[in-house]
C-alpha cells in the first residue's frame, strides 16, 4: 500500500496571542510517513496466502489501482467482501485495500471504518498494522475525533513505531484540541527537542510548546522559550512584545521596561498608541523626564497625536519630573483648549510651583469658576496657599474658610486658619515689640540730645523751646522738643 497523503487545510504559526491556532492547524497537513506494504509485496503475499481465485482477482484490482480507477476498484473490493466466504486474513487484506480506494475518493469516514475493522481483526503483520494505526489515527484527527486518533497512534508507538517530530507534533496538537494540556505538553516538548537536535526547531514548534506553557501557566518556561525566540528572530516585533509582557509577569518590571526601550530604539514601536504606552512606562518606572522628552519628540514629529489626552500626559510627565517651566506651556494649551476646571487647576498648580503667584491665583479662580472639579475643597486650599505666599492673609483666610465646606479638605483648611491666626498674632507681637524698641531708642536719643551743649540760638524755636535733632523713626512718637505725643496726634 502506497504512502497516504492528505491535502493541507491551512498553515500558520505565531506565538502566545495566536498559539491556540497552531493546535487546530496541521493536524491534516499531510499524514505521517509510515512504510506500508508495497503493491509488489501484496502480490507476493496474495499468491502465497490467498485462495487462487481471490488472489487472481486481487491482482487485477491492484493493477486498476495503479491506473487510478478508484470507483471501479472500490466496487470490485466490495463485491469480493460481500460475495465470498473469507478467512480473517483475506477479509483484512480486502478491507485494507478498499479503505485505500475510499481514501483516494475522499470518502474519509468510510476509509476510517474499513481500516479500523482491519485493525480489530488483528491478523496483519505488526509493520502493516502499525502503518494502518498511524494513518487511521491521523484521519480520525482530521475528522476531529481527536481522542480516537490519539489512542490509535499511541498504540502504534507502544508496538514499536518510533516517535518522530511529525507524530509528536500531531499528538500534541490533538491533545491541545481536547484542552488536555497536561497530556499534550510531553509531546510538544519531544517535538521541540528532537527538532532542535535535528537542526533547529521551527517557528511552529516554538509556538506549539509556548502554547502549552501558557495554558499551564508555566511562566518561567515561557520566559525561557521567549528568550530563545527573541535571539533567533530578533527582527520580529511580536516576540519582543511577548517577552516584555512575560518579564513583567515574573516581577522583572525594570527588564520589561528596558525591552520596550530597545524596541523603541530599534524602530519597532511606530503607532501612536505604542509610543504613548512607552511614555507611560517611563513614568511608571520613575523616569518621567525621559518619557517627557520622548513623547514631546514624537508629538513634534507627528507620530503621536497632539490631542488633549496626550498633551495632558506630556504635561504630567514634565510635572513629575519637576520641570515646571517646560510643563507650563503644555498645561496652558491643554487648559485653554479644553476649558475644563480640572485642567485649569493643574495649570495653576504648576504656576504656583514655578513661583508665578499672581498668575497661579488667577488660574485657580478660573478653575473654581469653571467647575467640574473632583475635589473643589482642595482647589480652595491651593488658592489659599498662593495667597499666603503673597502675604494676602485676609484673602487667604476667605479661601480656607470655603475649604471648610468639604470634609476631606476641612482638616487641612483648619490647620491653615490656625497658622494664619498664629501668623497674625506674631505679626502683632512683633509690631508691638518694634514699637517699644523704637520708643525706647527715641527716649535714649532725646536724653543724649538734651545733654548736648547748645552752640547756637537756632536750636530754639520762636517760643524759646529747644528743638532737638531726633531720628526720623521718632517722629510718630515724639515732637521736636522731645515730648511724647498723645495718641490722637500720632501720624
Amino acid at each position: 500500500m502506497d504512502r497516504i497523503t492528505h491535502p493541507a487545510r491551512g498553515a500558520g504559526h505565531h506565538f502566545v496571542a495566536i498559539a491556540a491556532l497552531a493546535v487546530s492547524i496541521a493536524l491534516v497537513a499531510g499524514l505521517a510517513t509510515v512504510a506500508p506494504a508495497r503493491a509488489a509485496q501484496d502480490r507476493e503475499r496474495a499468491e502465497q496466502t490467498l485462495s487462487p481465485a481471490l488472489g487472481e482477482r486481487l491482482l487485477e484490482l491492484l493493477e486498476m489501482e495503479e491506473n487510478g480507477a478508484w470507483l471501479e476498484v472500490e466496487a470490485g473490493y466490495t463485491r469480493l467482501i460481500e460475495e465470498r466466504a473469507l478467512t480473517p486474513y483475506e477479509r483484512a487484506v480486502l478491507l485494507r485495500q478498499r479503505g485505500r480506494a475510499r481514501y483516494e475518493l475522499e470518502r474519509l469516514d468510510a476509509a476510517i471504518g474499513d481500516w479500523r475493522s482491519v485493525i480489530a481483526l488483528a491478523v496483519l503483520p505488526d509493520e502493516d498494522a502499525n502503518a494502518l494505526r498511524v494513518n487511521t489515527g491521523q484521519l480520525l484527527m482530521a475528522a476531529e475525533d481527536f481522542r480516537a486518533g490519539i489512542n490509535l497512534i499511541e498504540a502504534a508507538i507502544d508496538r514499536g513505531i518510533p516517535l518522530t517530530v511529525d507524530l509528536a507534533m500531531r499528538l500534541a496538537q490533538a491533545h491541545g484540541r481536547l484542552d488536555d494540556h497536561t497530556g499534550g505538553l510531553p509531546y510538544a516538548r519531544s517535538a521541540f527537542t528532537m527538532a532542535e537536535t535535528e537542526g533547529g526547531a521551527s517557528r511552529e514548534q516554538f509556538s506549539l510548546l509556548l502554547y502549552f506553557y501558557q495554558q499551564l501557566e508555566r511562566t518561567p518556561e515561557q520566559l525561557g522559550l521567549m528568550e530563545q525566540m527573541v535571539t533567533r528572530w530578533p527582527a520580529e516585533k511580536a516576540n519582543w512584545t511577548s517577552y516584555a509582557s512575560l518579564l513583567a509577569q515574573v516581577g522583572r518590571e525594570t527588564d520589561a521596561f528596558e525591552v520596550n526601550r530597545i524596541m523603541y530604539l530599534n524602530g519597532m514601536l511606530n503607532s501612536s498608541q505604542e509610543l504613548v504606552r512607552l511614555a507611560q512606562y517611563y513614568s511608571y518606572y520613575d523616569y518621567p523626564y525621559g518619557g517627557a522628552v520622548m513623547l514631546e519628540r514624537e508629538i513634534n514629529a507627528g507620530r503621536v497625536e497632539a490631542g488633549t489626552a496626550n498633551m495632558q500626559l506630556l504635561a504630567n510627565l514634565w510635572r513629575h519630573a519637576r520641570e515646571w517651566e517646560r510643563a507650563l506651556p503644555v498645561l496652558e494649551r491643554v487648559a485653554t483648549t479644553s476649558g475644563a476646571g480640572p485642567d485649569y487647576e493643574t495649570y495653576g498648580e504648576a504656576l504656583f510651583q514655578a513661583g508665578n503667584l499672581r498668575e497661579a491665583e488667577a488660574v485657580f479662580v478660573q478653575a473654581i469658576n469653571r467647575g467640574g472639579l473632583s475635589r473643589p475643597g482642595d482647589t480652595w486650599t491651593y488658592l489659599g496657599n498662593v495667597r499666603v505666599e503673597m502675604d494676602a492673609f485676609n484673602a487667604a483666610e476667605q479661601a480656607f474658610l470655603r475649604a471648610l465646606d468639604w470634609e476631606y479638605s476641612r482638616a487641612g483648611a483648619q490647620g491653615w486658619l490656625q497658622f494664619l491666626s498664629s501668623k497674625r498674632r506674631i505679626i502683632r507681637q512683633g509690631a508691638e515689640l518694634e514699637r517699644i524698641i523704637t520708643i525706647e531708642s527715641c527716649e535714649l536719643a532725646i536724653q543724649r540730645a538734651r545733654l548736648q551743649v547748645v552752640v547756637s540760638e537756632d536750636e530754639y524755636d520762636s517760643e524759646g523751646q529747644r528743638v532737638l535733632d531726633l531720628p526720623d523713626m521718632c517722629e510718630p512718637w515724639f515732637d521736636t522738643h522731645g515730648h511724647r505725643l498723645p495718641e490722637s496726634e500720632r501720624t
